[in-house]
């Protein structure tokens, strides 16, 4: 196995490079994706839309998946959703505009697969005019996780 050794994150003093922040999606990730889609049609697959990760204490901190108007949960994410809360809590992101907002943002709270269309629970967490208010629940969420020295398997009242 070749390992890759990824440059630091921490340059010139920032969490995060410029050009890392610039991303915008991965042209190839796309590609392997779409082309998965093209193998047996019993292999089901879902992506993790955007994990929150802290550096001190190291984990993760939430799963956020991003919905846009009209869009519902698949069974294969309700499937990864319930393995994922019982690492992290998962937010349900809502929004018509990801470039400018405004999010309704929805604890997931589990989930049955087996029904058509899949059966699950939300709590609406917060309300957020734009990113301004999104990066202040994150925050509060992030200094939350890092009050606690991480999940550590207690989820159950975890804010916001």
């Amino acid at each position: 196995m070749k390992l890759i050794r990824l440059r630091s994150m921490q340059q010139g003093g920032e969490l995060v490079d410029s050009q890392t922040r610039n991303l915008k999606g991965s042209p190839k990730r796309d590609l392997f994706k779409r082309k998965h889609k093209d193998l047996n049609n019993k292999f089901y697959a879902t992506d993790a839309d955007f994990c929150l990760v802290s550096k001190t204490p190291p984990g993760t901190v939430a799963y956020l998946d991003y919905k846009g108007s009209g869009e519902g949960v698949t069974f294969s994410e309700v499937i990864q959703y319930n393995a994922w809360m019982m690492q992290a809590p998962v937010y349900l992101v809502l929004g018509e505009n990801p470039e400018t907002g405004p999010f309704d943002i929805y604890r997931y709270l589990g989930g049955d697969w087996k029904p058509n269309p899949p059966t699950y629970k939300t709590e609406l967490t917060k309300k957020c005019d734009g990113w301004e208010q999104f990066e202040e629940w994150e925050s509060v969420l992030r200094n939350e996780y890092q009050k606690r020295g991480g999940w550590n398997g207690s989820l159950r009242q975890t804010t916001p």
